[in-house]
């Protein structure tokens, strides 16, 4: 089931994307901030986007492992599936203040059902941005925009036969000197051989400083249809400008992943 016609979301959807690479050319930087003391803020181990944008001349990379399993029923049998991919990395490349450019690559992948190796390779590259339109004030959120396009290259397992488009509007509160709301709302377009499925999707991130050093957080997300999940994680920065994460999450719904693990590591560099 689609949420609205497919038509409309992908016109959206694509003025989404070239406006974003449009302000990721010509937006002119606004605000100042001091690049080497900002804070590390990363997108990982949550589903749920940070609105921070990396500071600008600087290289941040975030990546892991993944593990997932899911288990449904086939003509009356059993069915498992697991996939693991390595590493899974992000580079956010700080361009300008509030503009960065998101690089997603060099992941290798594989996918058994029930023990037997059906897939494996490298995924897609997927190439974005995000800008951030304004700072938290008062009732208002941190807000950013973000947008990807995933292109059709990569191992035959994994690689989509087509360009895919994902976008979403990501938002931050602080409730208080320990907790931290955010959320994001968007929409993705996947190739399924014949047309687009287009859906939409939802994450809602509660995060809960333990101290200067380590954080957990805990989420909802998923699609507008049936696909919806919860997990939670644990965060420790090494030093200012790294940090581990480990995170795990099932699924609420039949239409989602029975469970997944994580574990991941963040650096930051300067010029």
């Amino acid at each position: 089931m689609k949420i609205m016609n497919f038509n409309i979301m992908k016109r959206v959807s694509l003025l989404i994307v070239n406006i974003s690479l449009l302000l990721f050319v010509f937006v002119v930087p606004v605000y100042a901030q001091d690049s080497e003391t900002a804070d590390l803020v990363t997108d990982r181990p949550d589903q749920t986007e940070s609105a921070t944008i990396v500071p600008a001349g600087s290289v941040q990379l975030e990546t892991g492992m993944l593990f997932g399993s899911d288990s449904y029923d086939f003509l009356g049998s059993k069915i498992t599936t697991t996939n693991f991919s390595l590493p899974n990395n992000l580079f956010r490349i700080g361009i300008i203040d509030r503009v960065e450019l998101r690089l997603m690559i060099l992941e290798f992948g594989k996918f058994k059902v029930d023990g037997t190796e059906l897939g494996s390779g490298m995924s897609p590259i997927a190439i974005g941005t995000k800008i951030k339109f304004w700072d938290e004030n008062g009732a208002l959120p941190e807000t950013a925009l973000l947008a990807h396009v995933t292109l059709p290259v990569g191992g035959a397992d994994f690689s989509p036969e087509k360009m895919e488009y994902d976008f979403r509007f990501s938002m931050a509160h602080t409730l208080s000197e320990k907790l931290a709301l955010g959320y994001n709302v968007g929409g993705e377009f996947v190739y399924n051989g014949v047309d687009y499925d287009a859906s939409g999707l939802y994450t809602l991130s509660l995060g809960v400083g333990m101290s200067d050093n380590a954080g957990v957080f805990f989420e909802f997300f998923g699609d507008f249809n049936d696909d919806h999940s919860f997990d939670a994680g644990f965060t420790y920065l090494l030093g200012p400008l790294t940090q581990l994460d480990f995170s795990g999450g099932f699924g609420l719904t039949d239409a989602a992943q029975d469970y997944f693990l994580s574990a991941g590591i963040t650096f930051r560099w300067f010029k």
